[in-house]
């Protein structure tokens, strides 16, 4: 049974109440989308007349209600949709028209070709399915095969159809936005002054916090309470909650609510050339960085938001936020600079200097008068490139900039001429700089950093040029020849490498997955995030009693919830320290990845709440973590072989998944046994992804300046010098693979008979020896175990832990040796460069005569090994 049930103190509905919409969907894609979505259009516009008109069967139960179905598929089990539209009573047949219209227009910008789909609004509700869920005795029969058509208010476009998988989890938080924004979060406070800061995880983040303008309401004393302040950031709350979704259209959108003094504005801008499902992420993050950022005693407020996920094509998503108790700017506002710098500087300054203010000077006309290519994705934003030393491998510059969509053209090119005459004034020669102000934003860079694809040629050697605020000194004569043939023929070679790519990556997302070990992603359907409140949540924690808790980290704490969902099932429920600022980066990143991964091997997440806590709700693990059985001897014992080899090929197919299959590649960095939790059947399922890293394109490897992890599965590259790459988790998964095999952790050391230090060592000991029943845990030979696929685990555990990562196996080449193994127990060689008990030895010694030296526990031998290319090898660990 679906009812709804609302209060407000008019009896009128508000702009932001008709704007409100709460989309869900099914994650299931049609397999033929446009015979889908020509059935869908078709079944909402029959459905909408019929609500709208009163017309339809006679024998619709309601006033303002039709149901119907539409056939897409006649030779598929389940190509019937079932659709269902309804309106308040009391509202007029215009308004019910226009809230279906826009709930359907909801509906296909976020879920196209899916099949299934619900729009919560305020006048109306509307849901489609492809299975019966209310009585069909309301139906006439089914609409037929209908022509392709376009429904009222727009088409259901093709490009979209890449966005609902990464969008979903996006318009669930802003459902929790919208709580947390409408709760009432100040206190009586006392003026303070503007405070900016940056945000220390992400360089191009900065902050800006200020108190009343001076046409506010003045401050109270600290004594009493503000409750002006408290109606005005109720109003600014709201306003935050819709802008993600008002601006994830046009890149562009300007709120108000209130009345007098407690009158709200809020502003939202994306970068011109950022993509919808981007745009509406970055914003979501933007206002829960504001909200965190500044308290409630600021009266205006902006924040220029960044994800901190570093350079490449397509760039980094930016955003800007701002609210303010006034429509117009301040002085301080207009004033207001936060410039940033590359540190290091061109070789030739007067070269870059001319470039620069050359370039400048172009991107500004194009800014201000709207000139320039018609590529060009947005009003008022500009790109370009000039090329300041041709025989330099980064000697093209590449500028952006972009003004406030309500700003006039005058200010526009007084805020781009400041920001420009700032970045001179502190930064000159430096290879690359952003400045951010209130109504404009401009970069430039000697890298790309946006779509080259919306630039025309480079400007090619400016002559020396005044910038309007200050000349940019240099005089240097620069060769013409040089300067036109080099750019020229970089650039075209640069496109036709970068068409070869995109086809060429194009063409290898087609291919099918191998079945063995393959990742299979799990269907989901509806997650009811309105049952999942603080409320309800600490109801069903026992208010997060120690009676309810699983666990805790330098996150904070880990409780169960009983019954909580729709379905009656558990949940987990991770609390996030107050005290920690590592908490609130690690729920972003688990947020914005949360949005891109979906597998049966990786834990899921399925909501976030942040009224008060910061809450983030993932599905129960009734066996926690494989920590706790290889910890606990006892416990140790319910684990045969068979569940461990099962865990193990979990494991490593959720690498997979992550490495390779996945949206984005993506790097755990912290794999460890009390990271990885078992479901009810003991299935594996990899958890905690606050810390991991997300590549995109092609780039498998970077360096981090502060490794993180857990000693003794970290690899040596990633905890001295700071290299973190695929290879980081492999080393991980193989030390979980050889506790897995012994049954002891691998900071425990052997004591007695044995020299060995660790688990690792002791492996190696007794593989060279050649007794490897030896290293097998004990209580495993009480149920038994096959011998020969144990030993195939501890060849991949021992060749996965190489010190060099060149030698360790990638994901899909330990799934297919799980799978289908080749080494034989013969074929043993030492890990490249593995430290031994008695000291280092080296797995690649050579003989005087070019062979490699084999080394076992009886003899050397030498092995005459071909150089032969064309030779066909074995795939087996060494």
């Amino acid at each position: 049974m679906f009812c709804f049930v609302s209060y407000a103190d008019t009896n009128a509905s508000t702009e932001a109440v008709d704007a409100f919409r709460a989309p869900f969907q099914n994650r299931v894609v049609a397999a033929d989308e446009d015979a889908f979505e020509r059935a869908f259009s078709a079944l909402m516009n029959n459905l909408t007349a019929r609500v709208v008109n009163g017309s339809g069967t006679s024998s619709s139960p309601a006033p303002m209600f039709a149901t119907g179905a539409a056939v897409y598929d006649s030779g598929a089990p389940n190509g019937t949709m079932y659709g269902l539209m309804q309106c308040m009573r009391d509202r007029t047949a215009a308004e019910c028209d226009q809230c279906l219209q826009e709930s359907v227009r909801t509906l296909t910008s976020c879920c196209r070709g899916h099949v299934g789909g619900v729009v919560f609004a305020y006048s109306c509700y509307m849901r489609m399915e492809i299975y019966p869920y209310y009585n069909l005795a309301l139906d006439g029969p089914p609409l037929l095969a209908p022509a392709p058509m376009i429904f009222a208010g727009g088409e259901r476009r093709v490009q979209v159809a890449i966005m609902p998988s990464s969008l979903w989890p996006l318009l669930l938080l802003r459902l929790f936005i919208l709580v947390m924004v409408a709760s009432n979060l100040s206190t009586g406070t006392t003026t303070t002054p503007p405070i900016a800061f940056e945000d220390p995880t992400n360089p191009f983040t900065s902050v800006d916090c200020r108190p009343s303008s001076s046409s506010a309401a003045p401050s109270p004393s600290p004594s009493s309470k503000d409750t002006g302040n408290d109606m005005f950031q109720d109003n600014v709350n709201v306003l935050l909650g819709q802008l993600p979704s008002s601006a994830a259209t046009t890149g562009f959108a300007s709120l108000s609510g209130g009345e007098g003094t407690d009158r709200a504005f809020v502003r939202g801008l994306c970068r011109g050339d950022t993509k919808r499902g981007d745009c509406q992420a970055c914003l979501v993050l933007a206002v829960l960085a504001i909200n965190s950022r500044c308290n409630s005693s600021s009266r205006r407020a902006g924040i220029w938001y960044d994800d901190g996920s570093g350079g490449g094509v397509p760039a980094p998503m930016f955003c800007f936020v701002s609210y303010a108790d006034t429509n117009t700017s301040t002085a301080s506002e207009d004033a207001f600079r936060a410039p940033f710098q590359n540190v290091a500087v061109a070789a030739d300054e007067d070269a870059f200097e001319r470039a620069f203010s050359a370039l400048m000077n172009n991107l500004t006309a194009r800014v201000v008068n709207g000139s320039g290519t018609s590529s060009s994705p947005a009003p008022m934003f500009a790109t370009g490139a000039a090329v300041y030393d041709s025989g330099a491998p980064n000697g093209t510059m590449y500028g952006l900039m972009q003004c406030m969509r309500d700003r006039t053209a005058a200010e526009c090119d007084q805020c781009l001429q400041e920001s420009v005459r700032t970045l001179t004034s502190c930064c000159r020669g430096h290879v690359g700089g952003v400045v951010f102000a209130y109504s404009c934003y401009m970069r430039m860079e000697i890298y790309p950093y946006y779509n080259l694809a919306l630039d025309g040629p480079p400007l090619l050697a400016p002559a020396p040029m005044i910038f309007a605020g200050g000349e940019r000194r240099g005089k240097k004569p620069v060769d013409v020849t040089l300067a036109i043939a080099i750019p020229v023929g970089t650039v075209v070679a640069t496109i036709v490498f970068l068409c070869v790519f995109l086809y060429r990556r194009k063409v290898n997302r087609k291919k099918t997955p191998p079945d063995n070990c393959s990742s299979i992603e799990e269907d989901i359907g509806y997650v009811e995030l309105d049952q999942l409140n603080l409320a309800v949540l600490r109801a069903a924690t026992n208010n997060f009693s120690e009676e309810n808790k699983l666990g805790e980290g330098g996150f904070g704490e880990v409780f169960k919830g009983t019954r909580t969902l729709h379905n009656g099932e558990d949940i987990a429920v991770k609390k996030l320290s107050q005290d920690s600022s590592q908490g609130f980066q690690e729920l972003k990143n688990e947020l914005v990845l949360a949005a891109k991964l979906k597998h049966r091997n990786l834990v899921q997440l399925l909501g976030v709440s942040l009224q008060e806590e910061k809450l983030v709700i993932y599905e129960y693990m009734p066996n926690r973590s494989l920590d706790t059985f290889l910890s606990d001897p006892v416990r140790r014992h319910q684990l045969d072989w068979s569940k461990r080899f099962t865990i193990i090929c979990g494991i490593a197919r959720g690498l997979l998944y992550l490495h390779e299959e996945s949206r984005l590649k993506v790097i755990h960095r912290d794999l460890k046994p009390s990271n990885v939790l078992l479901d009810a059947d003991m299935n594996p399922k990899i958890s905690d992804f606050g810390i991991a890293r997300a590549f995109s394109g092609d780039q498998s490897r970077d360096i981090t300046r502060r490794p993180v992890g857990t000693l003794g599965y970290m690899s040596p590259e990633y905890a001295y010098w700071g290299h973190v790459s695929t290879k980081s988790d492999i080393l991980s998964f193989g030390v979980i693979v050889l506790e897995m095999v012994t049954g002891r952790r691998n900071n425990s050391a052997y004591s007695g008979t044995s020299d060995s230090i660790s688990v690792l060592s002791h492996v190696w000991d007794k593989w060279r020896a050649g007794s490897m029943a030896d290293v097998v845990d004990p209580s495993l030979a009480e149920s038994g175990y096959p011998e020969s696929e144990v030993l195939n685990c501890i060849e991949i555990g021992l060749l996965c832990v190489q010190e060099n990562p060149v030698d360790r196996p990638d994901a899909s080449a330990v799934v297919l040796m799980l799978s289908s193994p080749t080494s034989t127990a013969d074929d043993r060689r030492a890990p490249s460069g593995f430290t031994e008990s008695d000291g280092p030895a080296r797995s690649d010694a050579r003989s005087s005569d070019g062979g490699v030296l084999l080394v076992s526990d009886k003899k050397s031998s030498i092995t005459t090994v071909s150089e032969n290319e064309m030779s066909i090898s074995e795939l087996q660990p060494r």
